[in-house]
């Protein structure tokens, strides 16, 4: 098991290193391709008006606009992340779009000061926590008595070939890669809905209800095959693998990855199957 002070201090210099950059370079991109679980997240919060939400791992923003246009002017948005890059991107996008009931949060949410929320929100930025029973604690004990989670999470790696197709196109090209450890801090932490309702309620939350849903990606965001490569190749795992590599295996692997996604090219879309966790609990 991976020391959970390392594995938060990791995660610090990778999203203000660089992963943030990178991400707000993408991210217009990566909100067409995960408007749909985007979209499921903002249905099952259902935010209402007047009510305060803590988005954890905001990124860029995109659903903390969307929580923050639901809630209205007499609601407020408190967006936490850990990233600079990505947090100065979404104040911008705000601030663009004339969006002013939102505080913008550089913190850890494990150890964060918070004020009272009545909603505690996050699109697929909860899996990442060294520690997470004493996250959601903290987290817990931050929220209003009555306070709500909902939150969206990937399930496991076979269900999403939107990222095990480009990954094992990659993976042909490198050294084999030791077997992850499941509850390790990742994309994939919370695919096991035991774990995760295990979690919750050691926690403190209210017993959670998990639900499946399937849905269909275009990683090329409408803009062709190759630039589904580029995005398959410039964020998320092929790229921490490929980082650092000689050109000659970057070449060879993004060769493998079009020819492995070229199946599912339809038009100018790349549509792969997708698979989340929709996750719902009250407080305890």
């Amino acid at each position: 098991m991976a020391d959970p002070e390392q594995s938060n201090a990791d995660q610090l210099a990778f999203w203000n290193g660089p992963g943030g950059p990178i991400w707000v370079a993408r991210q217009d991109h990566t909100d067409i391709t995960l408007a749909p679980v985007s979209d499921a997240l903002i249905a099952l919060a259902a935010p209402q008006a007047g009510e305060r939400v803590l988005d954890v791992g905001c990124g860029c923003g995109a659903s903390t606009l969307d929580l923050a246009r639901a809630v209205g002017p007499s609601g407020h948005v408190t967006a936490l992340d850990i990233s600079a890059p990505m947090l100065a991107e979404g104040k911008a996008r705000a601030e663009a779009a004339g969006i002013g009931n939102v505080t913008w949060q550089q913190a850890d949410a494990a150890t964060a000061a918070l004020d009272g929320f009545d909603l505690l929100v996050s699109n697929c930025g909860l899996m990442f926590f060294g520690d997470p029973v004493a996250a959601f604690s903290h987290l817990r004990a931050a929220a209003d008595p009555g306070a709500r989670m909902a939150f969206v999470c990937w399930r496991s790696l076979a269900e999403n070939p939107w990222m095990g197709v480009p990954m094992n196109a990659a993976a042909r090209h490198l050294p084999p890669r030791p077997k992850p450890d499941p509850e390790a801090p990742g994309m994939f932490a919370f695919a096991d809905p035991k774990r995760v309702s295990r979690i919750l309620t050691d926690a403190g939350w209210g017993p959670p209800q998990l639900d499946k849903l399937d849905v269909d990606l275009d990683i090329a965001a409408g803009r062709g095959l190759d630039e589904a490569v580029v995005q398959s190749t410039q964020i998320g795992a092929v790229n921490s693998w490929l980082r650092g590599k000689p050109a000659d295996v970057v070449a060879a692997a993004t060769a493998s990855i079009r020819e492995a996604l070229a199946p599912y090219a339809d038009g100018a879309a790349v549509r792969l199957p997708g698979a989340i966790w929709l996750v719902s609990s009250a407080g305890g």
